[in-house]
């Protein structure tokens, strides 16, 4: 009997051990796990002056919960190009140098970079010669710069500050503002030149968003009941099959025994003749 009694319980704890095994694995797997969403910004190569935003889409909140902001960029690429000719009546010495920068203005209370900013030599120091009467950029009075190109970027932030992560939620985009300002230093060349200047900017920006999914409901499956077991046996003594034939004559023998002793202890009975 205390073996079947510990079976059933053995049983019991396998069945409630492994209910509870199952139900923290849901709960488990019902945790939501991190996630990060990135939207692109771009602004095409256009001339400069460059006074535009680069529009980047918000967080969508049905996402879930944000928890940081991440920027990188604006990134800028620039490509300038130029010729000039010297229309003096003599040699002149002649060089061209431009500066310049790009402010971005972030959205959101989101602290904006230091403006970027250098310098490209257009023309190093050189002697052209007096205007050869014909304005066509060639021949010793003119020089060429050839296309050149500076890329920079802005230094990546990441923010977890509760005004930019609301400026940044929503279902439409936030603007960051971009401008430059390009400057011209002639060194030399006399009163009288002529010139043709290409600047060309564009510029990217990339807005990731580090949010967490909502919580997703679990439903426990239905717990089964185990079927009950069956009524524990009542032990018995084993039967053998035979008659305890012995046992038997005892009985018998000691029946006897008590009639004859009754028989033989019996009060006598009253007659006549007394």
């Amino acid at each position: 009997m205390r073996t079947t009694l510990f079976s059933r319980a053995l049983a019991m704890f396998g069945i409630i051990g492994g209910t509870l095994i199952i139900t923290g694995g849901l709960a488990v797997a019902a945790t939501p796990t991190e996630q990060t969403l990135c939207f692109d910004g771009a602004l095409a190569r256009t001339r400069t002056e460059i006074d535009a935003d680069i529009s980047v889409s918000q967080f969508d909140p049905a996402l879930g919960t944000l928890l940081d902001v991440a920027v990188t960029g604006p990134s800028i690429h620039l490509d300038t190009d130029a010729v000039f000719e010297s229309t003096a009546g003599s040699a002149v010495v002649f060089a061209e140098r431009m500066d310049y920068q790009v402010s971005i203005t972030s959205p959101g209370g989101l602290v904006a970079p230091p403006p970027i900013s250098g310098s490209i030599e257009r023309v190093p120091p050189q002697t052209l010669a007096a205007f050869d009467g014909t304005l066509d950029f060639l021949g010793p009075s003119a020089v060429t710069q050839p296309s050149t190109a500076r890329d920079e970027a802005a230094a990546a932030v990441t923010t977890a500050a509760a005004p930019v992560l609301s400026a940044f939620t929503g279902a439409g985009t936030v603007p960051f503002h971009l401008t430059t300002a390009i400057s011209e230093t002639f060194m030399g060349g006399g009163g009288n030149v002529q010139f043709q200047i290409n600047t060309f900017a564009s510029a990217a920006v990339r807005v990731c968003y580090r949010y967490a999914p909502p919580m997703a409901q679990v439903v426990p499956p239905d717990v089964v009941e185990p079927p009950a077991a069956p009524p524990a046996a009542v032990p018995t003594l084993p039967a053998t099959g035979a008659p305890n034939l012995p046992l038997a004559g005892v009985g018998v023998a000691a029946v006897t025994l008590g009639v004859v002793l009754a028989s033989r202890w019996r009060p006598p009975r009253p007659t006549l003749d007394s």
